[in-house]
Parts: C-alpha cells; sequence; structure tokens
C-alpha cells in the first residue's frame, strides 16, 4: 500500500518538505552541527470517485482545535486523487486533512466514467501524525471528521484529541457497518499491491460500489435534503457536482446531531443509500504493473466483475476464485 502511494505521489513534495531538504548543508565555522527535525509526512488518496487537482490542507490540531487555513500546511492531489504532504517542523500529534476545491480540481463521475467539476470539502482526521501516515478522504471519512467536532448534545464544538478521534471512528464504523466501511481500506482496487489477497481486494471494491451509491442517490433522489438551506439535492436545474456536494453534506450533518439523531437519521439514509443499484461502475483499477485503469462492471454480477478483472490482468489461472471471494466482501 505504502509502495503504491510513493509512486503516485511522485514529485508531489511540498514546500516544506523541500525547505528541510534544503537545509542539511552543514557550515564551514567549525561551530555546532543545526539540529534538524525530521519531516512527518501526511499520504492519502481522495475519492469521490477520484479527486484530481485539489487544494490539500494538513492542519495541525492544536489545544483541542485544527489551525486555521492559512497556517496548515498545503499540497494537491495528483491525476490519480493522491497526495503527500509534509510537515517540516516534525509534529506527531492530531491532525485533520481538508481536501478543497481549486480553479481546476475535478473528480470523476464513476456511474458515466466522466469528470465533474469538483466543488466541495471533504475531510478527514488522523490522531497522530508519523514519518508515514495513510489517511483516505472520501464522504465516509468526512462523517468521522464531522463526528470529532460534535457535542454528545449536538450543540457547540468538541475539544479534539487522539482519543476522541479514535472513539469516534469506532462509532463511525460502526454505524456504517452494514456498508462495510474500513478507513483503512483504499478507495480503489489495487491489484499490484493486493493481488493475492481477494479479501482485501473485495474491501476495496466495496468502497468503490459504495462511493459510487453515493452517486446515483445524490442524481436520484429527492429525499435528500441539506443544510443550509435544506432544498432536495437534486432539485431541478442543480448539477451533479452540486447534488454530490448536498448528499455528502447531509453525511457530515447527521454526524453533528445528538445521539439519538445520528442514529435515526443515517438508518434513513442507509435504507436510501443501499437500494441504489450500482450496476455500470468505472472502478479505478491499479494494475500489476502499477499504471491506473478504469473497468466499467455492474457490481452487483460476479461475471461481470471477472470480465472487468481480467481486462485489468488478473490471470484467468485464478479470476473466478478470487472474484468470488471478493463479492462475500461486497455489500
Amino acid at each position: 500500500m505504502r509502495s503504491l502511494l510513493c509512486r503516485f505521489l511522485g514529485a508531489g513534495l511540498s514546500a516544506s518538505t523541500l525547505a528541510l531538504l534544503s537545509a542539511c548543508g552543514g557550515g564551514g565555522d567549525g561551530g555546532a552541527a543545526p539540529i534538524v527535525v525530521p519531516a512527518t509526512t501526511v499520504s492519502g488518496i481522495a475519492s469521490k470517485g477520484l479527486v484530481r487537482q485539489a487544494k490539500v490542507l494538513v492542519c495541525r490540531i492544536i489545544d483541542g482545535a485544527p489551525q486555521a487555513d492559512a497556517s496548515c500546511e498545503t499540497g494537491t492531489t495528483g491525476q490519480n486523487g493522491a497526495f503527500s504532504v509534509a510537515l517540516g517542523d516534525g509534529f506527531t500529534g492530531p491532525a485533520m486533512i481538508k481536501v478543497t476545491t481549486s480553479p481546476s480540481s475535478m473528480m470523476l463521475d464513476e456511474t458515466t466514467g466522466q469528470d465533474i467539476r469538483y466543488d466541495m470539502t471533504m475531510r478527514s482526521v488522523v490522531p497522530a501524525v508519523s514519518s508515514a501516515t495513510i489517511t483516505y478522504v472520501t464522504p465516509f471519512s468526512e462523517m468521522l471528521a464531522s463526528a470529532v467536532g460534535a457535542t454528545s448534545s449536538g450543540v457547540g464544538t468538541a475539544v479534539i484529541d487522539a482519543e476522541t478521534i479514535d472513539r469516534k471512528a469506532l462509532q463511525v464504523q460502526t454505524m456504517t457497518a452494514r456498508f462495510g466501511i474500513d478507513f483503512a481500506v483504499m478507495p480503489m482496487i489495487d491489484l499490484q499491491n493486493s493481488g493475492s489477497d481477494p479479501v482485501m481486494l473485495g474491501k476495496q471494491a466495496n468502497l468503490v460500489k459504495q462511493l459510487a451509491r453515493i452517486v446515483l442517490l445524490a442524481r436520484n433522489s429527492d429525499e435528500i435534503h441539506a443544510p443550509p438551506t435544506f432544498a432536495p439535492c437534486n432539485a431541478p436545474g442543480t448539477t451533479i457536482t452540486q447534488q454530490v456536494a448536498c448528499t455528502t453534506g447531509y453525511m457530515t450533518y447527521v454526524m453533528s446531531l445528538d445521539a439519538h439523531g445520528q442514529v435515526s437519521n443515517w438508518a434513513w439514509f442507509g435504507i436510501r443509500l443501499l437500494a441504489q443499484n450500482p450496476v455500470s461502475v468505472a472502478m479505478p483499477v491499479v494494475r500489476k504493473d502499477g499504471t491506473l485503469v478504469y473497468e466499467t462492471a455492474d457490481m452487483t454480477s460476479a461475471a461481470s466483475m471477472e470480465s472487468a478483472m481480467l481486462a485489468a490482468g488478473m490471470s484467468p489461472a485464478v479470476v473466478t476464485a478470487t472474484v468470488q471471494i471478493m463479492m462475500q466482501q461486497m455489500r
């Protein structure tokens, strides 16, 4: 998983990384060498489908609150949705990651295979930053980011720390268990690094499937309403970009409610999400050689998934058995 991200990230080094590297030269006056603090790094992938050329902010959480955007470290998602942002001060505390719009930001509509405008913000949170922190930013991680900032009464703002993040992550994963959501799973099918692990391939495919369902729900349902206007997300005249942002906004809104409101509203939303039928999804797949391709499949059909995996380079000798296990992980 880490090696895949390293290849994806390429030359996407942040300014703080370059500054740290440039400071490695020693002086010639015989004085004490300066103390160099190793940079810490947050890397990952942003997807609703894959988000390209979006601005990434990595904001330290200090004294229970994220930094203002102007103080956060910055980066950009690549054409594959990947990003890497270094913190030159070696910060190791909790952090909030924001993937927000830029003049050229786009995202894949995996139900059509076409790029659409990315004009929203998705977040994730991590309890600690290390030299190799990985996080995946999706509408489901946005739910977690909303949850950690909410109080038990649904009023005010909570103090955010590592314990809160871990506790809320367990809560959100429990709420989304019927969808098989796991924050450690990448939002693409990785044949290169997970090709011999059909269970992990199935979890990756499942996340792709659930993200596609969000687009379908955003487009098809007039029952989803989100702040601030609470107008239907697919009201006449809205674009698919607006519909997706609104539906993600509803998921965020649910996690800002008190405990009873979270459970009841998520149950209502979940029924409608599961009703969406992802029969034609442009699935992001990393081939064994590391290249990213999109294979279209009916994600409810083992036969269609087999065809897509064969097209992506999976061996005919193992594809049937592998896809059978993959389908068992998919909701």
